[in-house]
């Protein structure tokens, strides 16, 4: 019953050994570590400063929300460039992941955009304490994230603009020959356990080291590093997913030995072809 959730955590073992053989696929989320975590440290100190001013703290969070989006998301799609590369071609490249993601930019910062309004808007929902409006906007969110990571390879890998790369995603993701449903929890299933662990380590720093200063920047550390190696599990997914579905689509049958390695190594006890789409 549970065995196609939790497939996910075998695929999150092929992924280390992926990044064993190639461990350029994890500079982006480096990368995103170091300079999410600066860019949090001056968006707390500007807020702070400006707090009292209720319109220049709300342009300076929405500014500073946005970027932190935007470097999220960016060093993602960086991911998926170089995951993309390495299941297919097996060399990934960072000067050339780094191209592609440039030229869809435009389209990331479209998706910050978005990310960090409904953000801003569940925090407003929270201090109005509307709690149908806070749940909403929670929901609203998971699923927009959701919808960022399963476009975010047809907006790279294609190099389609922000609308069309929607078209391409739903699209493959109408027949669903690849359980994405399935992955989706799944997905979520392993990065709740690795925010358990994550944050639960924060909150500690936050209770036992006596320096409020140095508590608060391992706490700000450890959200950062949740959202970079969460990101960073989403964007080999549902990279991987994308190959997959586009394959099934070409060849008219949904067969788990035409996903790339990591995927297919995790879906190896799935029953082989199924009736040809439609």
């Amino acid at each position: 019953m549970f065995a196609p959730y939790l497939r996910v955590f075998k695929f999150t073992g092929e992924v280390l050994g992926m990044v064993k053989e190639n461990p350029r696929l994890v500079a982006p989320a480096a990368g995103n570590l170091l300079v999410a975590t600066v860019v949090s440290l001056v968006l707390a100190i500007a807020y702070a400063l400006v707090a009292e001013y209720r319109a220049l703290a709300f342009l300076v969070l929405a500014v500073g929300v946005t970027t932190l989006y935007f470097i999220d998301y960016f060093m993602n799609a960086m991911t998926v460039s170089l995951v993309h590369d390495q299941v297919t071609t097996g060399r990934a490249e960072l000067g050339q992941a780094a191209g592609r993601t440039f030229r869809a930019s435009f389209g990331i910062l479209i998706f910050a955009a978005i990310s960090g309004a409904l953000d801003l808007l569940a925090s407003y929902a929270r201090e109005r304490r509307d709690v149908l409006s806070g749940v909403l906007m929670l929901i609203v969110r998971a699923v927009w994230t959701t919808a960022v990571y399963v476009v975010m390879p047809a907006m790279v890998i294609e190099g389609v603009g922000f609308f069309a790369a929607f078209k391409r995603s739903k699209e493959l993701m109408k027949h669903d020959p690849t359980q994405v449903g399935v992955g989706v929890v799944g997905i979520g299933m392993i990065t709740y356990v690795l925010g358990a662990v994550i944050f639960g380590i924060g909150y500690q720093a936050l209770e036992l080291i006596p320096i409020p200063i140095v508590s608060s920047l391992i706490f700000l550390m450890m959200v950062n590093l949740y959202w970079t190696l969460s990101g960073f599990i989403k964007s080999v997914y549902y990279t991987c997913f994308y190959l997959w579905a586009r394959e099934c689509e070409s060849r008219g049958v949904a067969d788990p030995s035409f996903a790339p390695r990591p995927l297919a190594n995790a879906l190896n006890d799935v029953p082989m072809p199924q009736p040809a789409m439609m």
